[in-house]
């Protein structure tokens, strides 16, 4: 299973929301880099980045941090948040960024999304980010009808080879994943599927590797000690 350390940036800053509500937010370093830094230093290959402003708004204040990441680690980096064309994501991937991950653009920018897959394949990731079942879009503010199941249908038709699927109801909760939700969708999930929110022990992490999930993204578990990144890593 690959481990994805987290960072969410905003206004310039590593925070975590609780839930996704950016009324409810937690800065944890100033400096992104330094963040990325260490996780590079104790031996991640990865790194997880979403831009939150990008996500709420559609567009950067973060530039300048993330090419810091991209040019000066070694890490793979995936990232997402406003990233809504095939031209920002080409952009991205052209910079050295491993990995483009798409969102709200997945149900309002489609066309884009799919030519992007077609040409990059393997270097797309689809984020499925719900509530109760129901997508939810614009750095989860806004309320789809959109079932998860059918998109990531749709996608996986036209060639979408990774999905990640994030619980809004226990991101940053440390509650836990929904295991048996989860698993359903495993089952229908033939692509690449990383699993994000409530994720809070070592015991969820072999949970979701009995499930058959290849990757974890972790946030609050590891910035709160909850899980040590440094033995996780070391038992991989």
């Amino acid at each position: 299973m690959k481990i994805f350390p987290a960072i969410d940036i905003r206004n310039g800053k590593c925070v975590r929301l609780i839930k996704g509500n950016y009324e409810d937010e937690i800065v944890f370093n100033e400096d992104p880099f330094e963040v990325a830094k260490s996780f590079e230093k104790i031996g991640s290959k990865y790194v997880h980045i979403i831009d939150l402003d990008g996500a709420k708004e559609g567009k950067s204040n973060n530039k300048n941090n993330i090419l810091k990441i991209i040019k000066q680690t070694n890490l793979k980096i995936q990232i997402g948040g406003g990233i809504r064309s095939f031209e920002n994501a080409e952009t991205l991937l052209n910079l050295g960024v491993d990995k483009i991950i798409f969102g709200t653009a997945a149900l309002e920018n489609k066309n884009d999304v799919i030519k992007t897959i077609q040409k990059f394949q393997s270097r797309v990731i689809v984020s499925i980010d719900a509530l109760n079942g129901k997508i939810k879009t614009k750095g989860w503010l806004k309320d789809s009808r959109i079932e998860v199941n059918d998109l990531v249908g749709e996608l996986q038709d036209n060639g979408c080879k990774n999905f990640i699927y994030t619980d809004i109801e226990k991101d940053g909760t440390l509650s836990h994943p929904n295991f048996k939700y989860i698993s359903n969708l495993r089952s229908i999930c033939k692509s690449e599927l990383y699993i994000a929110g409530g994720i809070s022990d070592i015991n969820d992490i072999t949970k979701l590797k009995s499930i058959g999930i290849d990757g974890a993204i972790l946030g609050m578990s590891i910035y709160t000690g909850k899980i040590d990144l440094r033995n996780l890593l070391n038992q991989e």
